[in-house]
C-alpha cells in the first residue's frame, strides 16, 4: 500500500489538541511560546526558500495556497490604513472555529504564526494584526493596520 499524506481531519485534530492543552497548561505565558514558534517557523520557511524575508502579498498567497496547501485562496483588500487578509477554503479552519466556540486562544497555529512574521516584514510596509475573525470552518479573516513610517 502506498504511503498517504495526513488528511485535513488529522491536522485539525492535532492542532485542536495541542492548542487546547497549551492554552490550559500555559495560560497567559503561552504568548512566549507563540512568539517563539512564529520566529522559528518564519526562519525555517525563509531558510528553505519558501518565502522571501520581505514578502509581497503575492508571495504570501503562493505560500499559503500553492506551497503549504493551507488555503484554497487568499484575498487581500486595503481600505485607508486597514488591510484585510481573507483565507478561503482553509484546511485548518475547523480547529480555529472550535477554539473560538470554546473560548480559548490558539497558541501554536501555522496560519497565525506565519502571518504575524510576514506582516512585520512585508515589502510594502509593516502591518500589525489587530484581530482574527473566524467566519466559518473554512474562512478566516485577519484584520491588520498599516504602520506609518
Amino acid at each position: 500500500m502506498a504511503a498517504r499524506e495526513p488528511t485535513p481531519l488529522f491536522a485539525n485534530l492535532y492542532m485542536y489538541a495541542v492548542n487546547k492543552a497549551a492554552s490550559r497548561v500555559l495560560g497567559k505565558s503561552a504568548v512566549v511560546l507563540t512568539r517563539g514558534v512564529s520566529e522559528d517557523l518564519w526562519n525555517y520557511l525563509v531558510s528553505r526558500g519558501l518565502i522571501p524575508p520581505n514578502p509581497s502579498f503575492e508571495d504570501l498567497r503562493k505560500l499559503f495556497v500553492e506551497k503549504l496547501g493551507l488555503a484554497e485562496d487568499v484575498v487581500f483588500e486595503e481600505s485607508g490604513g486597514e488591510v484585510t487578509i481573507t483565507f478561503r477554503g482553509l484546511t485548518v479552519g475547523e480547529f480555529l472555529e472550535a477554539a473560538a466556540r470554546e473560548g480559548f486562544e490558539p497558541v501554536v497555529c501555522p496560519l497565525a504564526s506565519i502571518l504575524v512574521k510576514a506582516c512585520e516584514n512585508m515589502s510594502s510596509g509593516k502591518l500589525v494584526i489587530q484581530r482574527f475573525q473566524v467566519v466559518d470552518a473554512r474562512t478566516v479573516r485577519a484584520v491588520c493596520n498599516r504602520v506609518k513610517k
